[in-house]
């Protein structure tokens, strides 16, 4: 067995997706901002749960609906406790929730999701001592491709991620293996050492 050079990368979100839409003030397309409050609204004896929006412009509100004409009993108690406090954890766990989106019709936009990077190193052990393997750990969708991450990263242009993903010094460990695959949880990205690898220097 050899040594393997295993780093973590953890991106945590540092903001929000934001919605866009009509605004009928505007009386535009903008883009609209999770206030990260919720509304609950008891209709009878069903419940209404809405995470709310603001228009980045005139503050007009946009209510996305997270629970519609539900039996209290359905909810859990411990999130219905959540919603009434507006607790900011769960307003950013649906805040990434895609399916909300997908179920409000409304159009998501994660390009301009901010994130931080924190790095960890892994005492690992491997057959191919000619690698380094960086394990993704991200919990929400932020929607950054292979090749922008790690152009951020290390400070150099998507060709010549291009360049050394063609050389075969870069390998995404999924089925496409492309640089196009967008960041999820557990993605593992293999790089092979060379004497003129920028990765190996700047890792």
């Amino acid at each position: 067995m050899s040594y393997l050079k295993k780093y973590q990368w953890e991106l945590i979100p540092e903001s929000l997706p934001t919605v866009k839409r009509n605004c009928p003030k505007c009386n535009e397309k903008t883009q609209y901002i999770s206030s990260e409050k919720f509304r609950v609204n008891a209709n009878k004896n069903n419940i209404d749960v809405w995470l709310i929006y603001q228009c980045e412009k005139c503050k007009s509100t946009f209510n996305m609906t997270i629970y519609e004409r539900i039996k209290p009993y359905e909810i859990n108690k411990d999130e219905y406790e959540r919603f009434l406090c507006n607790d900011r954890e769960l307003a950013k766990q649906y805040a990434f929730n895609l399916s909300m989106y997908s179920n409000n019709k409304a159009e998501i936009i994660l390009e301009n999701v901010n994130y931080k990077l924190i790095e960890r190193q892994i005492e690992a052990y491997c057959m191919n001592e000619d690698e380094i393997v960086v394990e993704i750990i991200c919990k929400y969708p932020i929607g950054i491709r292979v090749d922008k991450l790690l152009g951020d990263k290390l400070g150099v242009s998507r060709s010549k991620i291009k360049c050394m993903h063609k050389e075969g010094l870069i390998i995404i460990d999924d089925d496409k293996n492309s640089l196009n695959t967008k960041i999820r949880n557990g993605l593992l990205i293999r790089v092979l050492k060379s004497e003129k690898n920028v990765l190996d220097k700047a890792i």
